[in-house]
């Protein structure tokens, strides 16, 4: 990727938009939601622990479910098998 000039220039816009996020993002609690939350995450995640996705049960009201799955941060492509399964159970 970093040796096509032409995907570069349509790729760095966007990473610099999602870079300016993570640096400008200040979190403002608000009240719980009033709809269930699943969060999933790998197991071999250096980047987001089993501790940093359970803080997402306290932005709800209702149902919260926690998936770790075997990966790391990309669990996504590593994971596909096990992962469609249960979003396809929890978004009807």
């Amino acid at each position: 990727m970093l040796e096509n000039a032409e995907l570069m220039q349509f790729v760095l816009p966007i990473l610099r938009s999602d870079f300016a996020v993570l640096e400008t993002y200040v979190y403002i609690p608000k009240s719980p939601l009033n709809c269930p939350i699943s969060a999933f995450g790998g197991s071999d995640d250096p980047e987001a622990s089993r501790d940093d996705l359970d803080g997402w049960r306290i932005q709800t009201r209702t149902a919260f479910s926690l998936h770790i799955l075997p990966g790391d941060h990309f669990f996504l492509h590593s994971a596909e098998r096990l992962l469609l399964p249960i979003l396809a159970e929890n978004c009807h």
